[in-house]
């Protein structure tokens, strides 16, 4: 299906959230994670369910081993802890900014597969590729990492935004440590799945949420110069995709001197799509948020849509997982989708 609106196409783009699969595959979200074969029977009977609903619309999820943000921070020494029906999450190692300077010295030439998780990973993909041959499967499929700020609180902790002001030049020391580590991780990652360590086409993607949490002021001196250093090392004359939620507008202003080419705010309270075009010209998306979209009316969702449409955003996004499908309201997906009818052409 394709849709116009003055002479430009929009995308509707509906997410699916992981935590469906093992709800619908009746597994927990640990079995989802550690049993390879729960895992596959969530993804098959998962995608099938969905289909049945949206296939008109949707296309599959690639199945993969359980999505993780933290595989980065796993290979350099995060424990990860795994609850019994909720995502994993790791749990701060350093106690003040100087053992977390020392940590990351210390992990700097680490061997980022030498871990379990990451061999689990690995075995968990083939076992889903020798199951789902239809689809293309990463060696690596979720095992993935997050920006310089987001890492390095994980790392030390919410105390890391008081370091900033007690120590700042210990917090720049820390910052370039972490940056260059994940910069190596994804390199790492790029070479064992057989790809260019250096980008020259397409989008280098930068997710980097906690950023928000540094006051707008801070930003081109704590922000800004660690997202340069992370694109210009991973991508040569690339787009520059970043996604930070929960900004502020007057940060907005500072996205430029990143030369970010697409701003994905996600879930952002704070912003209007009026305060936005008011503190940047960058393109971005639009998202109308999971939690929200279950609780509106086809006229209210339709109003949403025209609104986002007629702001010239082409990329207008909402989500779905466990909580709308468990909820019976998955018709509200429908009515997103039904919303963007009058823009067909085809």
């Amino acid at each position: 299906m394709k849709y116009i609106y003055n002479g430009k196409e929009i995308t509707p783009n509906v997410g699916i959230y992981h935590d469906i699969y093992p709800y619908l595959g009746n597994v927990t979200e640990k079995e989802f994670y550690l049993d390879a074969e729960k895992c596959a029977k969530s993804w098959k009977i998962g995608n099938e369910k969905i289909m049945e609903v949206l296939g008109e619309h949707i296309k599959p999820r690639t199945p993969s081993c359980m999505p993780l943000s933290y595989g980065h921070l796993v290979s350099i020494g995060a424990h990860l802890n795994v609850p019994e029906d909720s995502e994993p999450n790791v749990i701060p190692f350093a106690h003040d900014i100087d053992e977390a300077v020392s940590v990351m010295k210390e992990r700097r030439n680490i061997d980022f597969s030498d871990n379990d998780i990451f061999r689990h990973y690995i075995e968990t993909n083939k076992y889903l590729q020798e199951v789902f041959p239809e689809f293309k499967i990463s060696p690596l499929a979720g095992y993935g990492m997050e920006g310089v700020i987001t890492t390095a609180e994980l790392i030390r902790g919410q105390d890391l935004f008081c370091d900033i002001y007690d120590d700042p030049e210990k917090v720049h020391e820390f910052l370039s440590l972490v940056n260059e580590s994940v910069i190596n991780f994804s390199k790492f990652v790029r070479r064992f799945i057989g790809v260019p360590e250096i980008q020259t086409t397409g989008s280098v993607y930068l997710a980097d949420d906690f950023a928000s949490i540094i006051p707008p002021s801070m930003w081109d001196e704590f922000v800004i110069p660690y997202w340069n250093e992370y694109y210009e090392a991973l991508g040569k004359g690339c787009n520059r995709f970043l996604h930070c939620e929960n900004t502020y507008p007057e940060q907005l202003k500072y996205l430029k001197d990143a030369k970010i080419t697409h701003y994905q705010p996600s879930v952002a309270d704070r912003l209007t799509i009026e305060n936005v075009k008011e503190n940047t010209d960058i393109p971005f998306d639009w998202l109308l948020y999971a939690y929200h979209i279950t609780e509106m009316t086809d006229e209210e969702i339709e109003a949403w849509v025209d609104k986002a449409v007629q702001a010239g955003i082409t990329n207008i996004r909402t989500q779905f997982g466990k909580y709308a499908w468990s909820k019976g309201r998955m018709d509200r997906i429908l009515a997103f989708y039904k919303a963007f009818e009058k823009y067909r052409v085809e």
